[in-house]
């Protein structure tokens, strides 16, 4: 017994208490080391292919020249959150953006002054201000979802990027929805929409002309979506003498069978421009439909339109019901000083149909098969004694894709402007109308990629997984018991 404590004392004690030392510094360090790097706050190393985790080239230029100073606040996200992390380098990019994580117990003064309850802050709320104006952006601004395939795209610093452009401008752009004629109401199909403006710094207001008597000077941009009853006489020239000077309209237009209205017509005669919405159009490419369903389109988008160029590279548009939109000769819009811009189109294999009453998925008879346009931008120079005065239409044969009308696909409802890139399309459109080309779209996806292995390459797999650390296992054991043996 004497010699076995003996042996303990001088050999594996020893050793023992050098190895437990051994792990203690290095637990140490580990620590020391980590703390270290949060306090000075060094940038994860991004290894993802779309750059989830930095601040990308596009944002930097964006906001390189604002030297105004933002402050960016920060409720419910953690401090090794990415969002956190991605506020964080916005600051170290530029220095008078300022982040701060708080919480509403924290700094109720915040909290009060920007409406962040508790129940609010369970999900996480960014609010960035400059001089007194502020956007405020919950989880669900941060990312959107493929209905095709699923995934989760990533929108925090598109958002982001956004919102600092947005809370440094002087003055937000008025844009008016025209009331009157049975529209689209701002209050029931436009809700969504309507916020989302207004999260951009935008100001928004409804105009009934019989009750304004004109268009205001300040109006950006008149939105005019689906009336279903004409424009007054009155009406009809306010608008002309807002197009005249130089005036900006977003136009939608939805399937109808209210027949013909003249003066409204006559507003879209001075680009050249109708909108047969007595009928939808039909796909016949799969691909280029949703779900199977003739009338849930998916268009070609024009990749060469600043409106659109950001949204055909990284995904789709979904259109419910639409119309077909018809251009005068090119010679005629030359007459109207119009240059036209096709923005969406359908497959070759679309075709119209009017008659509804018809249950086939394939063109009848008389059914003209054909690509059709389905979004356009145009382009009015106005004859004057200023020079360099255009007015701009952008007009889309649908207006639903813009609503909060719900569309159900394997029986979940979803708001229509939620599909695919429907709500970048039209607050693109609508921020190219008010001039505002500096907002940006950022989309990176989150892909589940399914692998599935060859019979030899499971076997494999197998093999390295199970097979290989019995092996060493047992070449281990059979090392020692030689080595025992030895002595």
């Amino acid at each position: 017994m004497k010699k076995i404590l003996e042996i303990i004392k001088n050999k594996w004690l020893r050793e023992t208490s050098f190895t437990i030392l051994l792990i203690a510094v290095i637990i140490v360090a580990y620590i020391a080391i980590n703390l270290g790097v949060k306090a000075l706050e060094i940038t994860d190393i991004d290894l993802t292919k779309e750059g989830f985790y930095h601040l990308s080239e596009e944002s930097k230029n964006q906001i390189k020249d604002i030297d105004k100073e933002i402050n960016i606040y920060i409720f419910g996200y953690a401090e090794d959150s990415t969002v956190v992390d991605l506020a964080k380098q916005y600051s170290k990019y530029k220095d008078n953006i300022k982040v701060d994580t708080v919480s509403v117990e924290s700094r109720p003064d915040l909290a009060q002054e920007y409406s962040v309850t508790s129940s609010d802050e369970q999900n996480g709320v960014v609010v960035f201000e400059c001089e007194g104006r502020n956007i405020k952006a919950d989880d669900y601004d941060f990312y959107t979802v493929d209905y095709t395939s699923y995934e989760q795209i990533d929108l925090t610093e598109q958002k982001m990027t956004n919102s600092i452009l947005g809370v440094t401008l002087e003055n937000a752009p008025k844009i008016y929805f025209l009331t009157g004629h049975s529209e689209y109401g701002l209050n029931d199909y436009f809700m969504i929409l309507a916020e989302a403006l207004q999260s951009e710094v935008n100001e928004v207001e409804t105009l009934d002309l019989l009750v304004k008597n004109e268009i205001p000077e300040d109006c950006e941009t008149l939105i005019i979506a689906s009336p279903q009853t004409d424009f007054t006489d009155f009406e009809t020239e306010l608008i002309i003498k807002y197009i005249n000077k130089g005036g900006n309209i977003l136009w939608l237009s939805d399937y109808s069978k209210r027949g013909a209205l003249s003066n409204t017509q006559k507003i879209l005669d001075l680009y050249g421009i109708s909108v047969a919405n007595d009928g939808i159009i039909l796909e016949q490419d799969t691909s280029a439909m949703l779900m199977q369903t003739p009338d849930l389109i998916i268009p070609t988008i024009n990749s060469e339109s600043e409106i659109t160029s950001v949204i055909s590279k990284s995904g789709k548009v979904l259109f419910l019901d639409s119309g077909k939109i018809e251009l005068e000769n090119e010679e005629k819009l030359a007459e109207l000083g119009v240059t036209v811009t096709q923005l969406l189109t359908t497959s070759e294999q679309s075709f119209y149909r009017k008659d509804l009453t018809i249950n086939s998925v394939n063109a009848a008879n008389g059914e003209e098969v054909k690509s059709y346009v389905v979004g356009a931008l145009a382009t009015k120079t106005i004859e004057g004694e200023e020079e360099g005065v255009v007015s701009n239409l952008i007009v889309y044969a649908d207006g639903i894709f813009a609503t909060d009308y719900p569309i159900t696909i394997n029986n979940q409802a979803s708001n229509a402007i939620y599909f695919y890139n429907n709500e970048d399309l039209i607050l693109n459109s609508i921020s190219y109308l008010t001039e505002r080309t500096d907002a940006i779209t950022i989309r990176k996806t989150y892909s589940n990629v399914t692998y599935t292995p060859t019979e030899y390459e499971d076997l494999l797999v197998r093999i390295i997984i199970f097979v290989l650390p019995l092996v060493i296992i047992a070449i281990g054991i059979t090392i020692w018991i030689m080595r025992k043996r030895r002595k």
